[in-house]
């Protein structure tokens, strides 16, 4: 889904409130609405997805996932350095400062403002901008062992080259978003993971002609997970045949070592792609998918999670794929290649030294064991 730089700007990047209300309140109750996520409030209310973090620890009586929020829940947002402003419910902002923990010690409007425009100017600091979505389980997710296991490997890699200079991690759980326009768009210098498309020449898609991927940091089985008892099998391709396939956004399993990038499609199945794993899952258990395409690690633990994987069958005999998962950088971002080739010198030093293998023992350990 592609969107404008305006129109993230109105949603993930917005400026101000735009309200006299919000010049003279700090903070109060904000209304989830459709397509939020933890990251994506946090960011237009506190211009700092990290602070997501605070949303759910002031409403954990409402969120039992900071995967899963529902739309209409009214979240208590506590005013930190001056943000949110204009919200229903706020503290006028002079008392609003001075009640928060974060803002103690500011006395005025203007050692609020100060303290804004210092966090702006760290911002500006930031020599290497990383993006990652918290809804691909076991590989990126703030829950889990170090952020998961692909997030170790980048935080590994880029503290380790000392190529990098500082670097700062951006959660936003809206894939669609992540390679265009916020990727594009200069917002982030490098998104991960993601896999690489099996790019023929000539090719003129975007994913081929407008991105840098990395080495891949790993590799894995893609698998279909069909439902107990039904007749559905993979042996052959003509199998797939009007075969209705579901793979979340960003999740596709298009490509098949030796076939080429559409290989689903091409022989003939029935793709559906909504945005999340567990959407999946809901609409094989309801039969209105066949089968879910996903690597097998990601969809044993949604579909235990979920409560279903009794009802799901592995056809681990016939792997639909074996996919790579890489950090992508765009060719817009003038650094593009020079940041892939860091990216890549230091994945190689891992894998020499040994540490690469060591975080993979230690996160597919920890991975089988709450399998």
């Amino acid at each position: 889904m592609k969107k404008s730089a305006f129109a993230l700007a109105a949603t993930l990047w917005a400026a101000s409130m735009g309200t006299a209300q919000a010049e003279e309140t700090c903070g109060g109750v904000y209304k989830v609405k459709g397509g939020d996520s933890l990251s994506l409030i946090a960011d237009y209310l506190y211009k700092d997805v990290s602070q997501w973090t605070v949303i759910y620890r002031n409403n954990i009586d409402k969120i039992t996932s900071p995967d899963s929020i529902r739309v209409g829940h009214e979240y208590r947002i506590p005013c930190l350095d001056g943000l949110p402003r204009g919200l229903k419910g706020g503290k006028p902002l002079k008392t609003a400062a001075l009640a928060a923990p974060a803002a103690a010690s500011a006395t005025s409007v203007d050692s609020l403002r100060d303290r804004q425009r210092a966090a702006q100017r760290r911002e500006q600091d930031v020599d290497l901008k990383l993006l990652a979505g918290d809804d691909f389980r076991p590989f990126t997710n703030r829950l889990q062992l170090n952020s998961g296991l692909i997030t170790d490997l980048v935080n590994r890699v880029v503290v380790s080259s000392h190529a990098f200079g500082k670097h700062k991690f951006y959660w936003v759980n809206d894939r669609s978003v992540h390679l265009d326009p916020m990727l594009s768009e200069g917002m982030v210098d490098l998104a991960f993971p993601w896999r690489k498309p099996d790019c023929q020449p000539g090719s003129t898609t975007a994913l081929c002609t407008d991105y840098v991927y990395s080495e891949p940091m790993f590799e894995m089985l893609v698998v279909l997970f069909t439902k107990k008892g039904s007749s559905v099998t993979y042996r052959s391709e003509a199998d797939l045949k009007g075969m209705r396939v579901c793979s979340p956004l960003g999740y596709e399993a298009t490509t098949r070592r030796g076939q080429g990038a559409g290989f689903l499609t091409r022989v003939g199945a029935r793709l559906q792609t909504p945005q999340t794993a567990e959407d999946c899952f809901a609409r094989l258990i309801d039969g209105t998918t066949d089968a879910v395409a996903m690597n097998e690690f990601t969809g044993r633990i949604v579909s235990k999670d979920m409560g279903v994987d009794d009802q799901v069958a592995l056809q681990l005999s016939r792997p639909l794929a074996i996919e790579g998962l890489h950090a992508v950088a765009h060719k817009s971002n003038p650094r593009a290649q020079e940041i892939i080739a860091k990216f890549n010198a230091g994945l190689r030093d891992m894998r020499d030294g040994g540490e690469y293998l060591s975080v993979i023992d230690k996160h597919m350990s920890s991975i089988w064991a709450g399998l």
